[in-house]
């Protein structure tokens, strides 16, 4: 057979012969149509780079010393801060990664996946801090709850973005999620300055005001730091409330991802069928 006849896969040898080249045939076509687009993948990178969140934020709080007096209180302020400083990883850092790289062929699976592998890595910091509190059991349980109820809900709603090679739905994505992230901080800010506004004008505030259960659930940095206090040990009613507004966030989330994911399945088949 000439050169010519011969297909592209083929390559010459150093004797003039002819043998086949090694092609991925399962990844061409997705190269060929998107180039921009990358499949369902092992998340090392981001168990590392949580892994060094974790560490840097546990470093900057407690130190390599123990306190002089080494008690549960001694350690409470440090913890509340640790879990809000997760949170921000779980609510800002996580989706800043995904939004500023390449749209995902997968974009439902390949955030779940992350989830799962964020939410494992978090169950190695959580449970040995019972030796340095006093929480309770169910204590515990309720912040284990809550940190893999946040983070998938985050993924879910990072989903609808990091599938999209639209520059304007990534950064829209971002900037909600942003937004949830810090809700409940601008909240007691615009409280705070109401009351210093009435404080200049000599009124009293009508109402005194707290941040609403629904949207501290909304918020991942806001989620972990009220379930890592110190006080109370045991899970309070406030708590449950807390806890059901993020079970139905959740659910939310978790239903308008699987809605896109359908949309998007059936708008990529739709072209082949006609």
């Amino acid at each position: 057979m000439s050169d010519a006849g011969r297909g592209p896969n083929h390559e010459v040898t150093r004797d003039g012969g002819h043998a086949a080249k090694d092609v991925d045939f399962s990844t061409v076509g997705d190269a060929q149509a998107n180039p921009d687009v990358r499949g369902l993948f092992v998340p090392r990178g981001l168990v590392v780079l949580t892994a060094l969140w974790i560490f840097t934020a546990w470093v900057s709080l407690f130190g390599f010393r123990p306190p002089v007096q080494a008690q549960s209180a001694s350690y409470g302020p440090s913890i509340e801060l640790l879990f809000a400083t997760i949170g921000v990883g779980i609510g800002i850092g996580w989706p800043m990664l995904r939004l500023s790289g390449r749209a995902s062929k997968t974009p439902l699976a390949q955030s779940l996946f992350d989830a799962i592998a964020m939410v494992v890595l978090m169950q190695v910091v959580l449970w040995p801090l019972r030796l340095v509190t006093a929480w309770s059991l169910e204590r515990t349980i309720a912040l284990v709850l809550a940190a893999s109820l946040s983070t998938v809900a985050i993924g879910a709603l990072l989903s609808l973005g990091s599938g999209s090679r639209n520059e304007r739905t990534r950064t829209i994505t971002m900037v909600f999620l942003v937004g949830l992230a810090v809700g409940p901080a601008i909240f007691r800010g615009l409280v705070g300055l109401a009351g210093m506004l009435a404080g200049a004008f000599g009124t009293e505030p009508l109402v005194e005001l707290g941040t609403p259960p629904a949207l501290t659930a909304a918020s991942a940095p806001a989620l972990l730091a009220h379930l890592a206090r110190p006080l109370p040990l045991a899970t309070s009613a406030e708590d449950t409330v807390i806890l059901r507004h993020a079970m139905v966030g959740c659910a939310v989330a978790l239903a308008l991802a699987v809605v896109a994911a359908l949309q998007r399945r059936s708008a990529a088949t739709q072209p082949s069928n006609t």
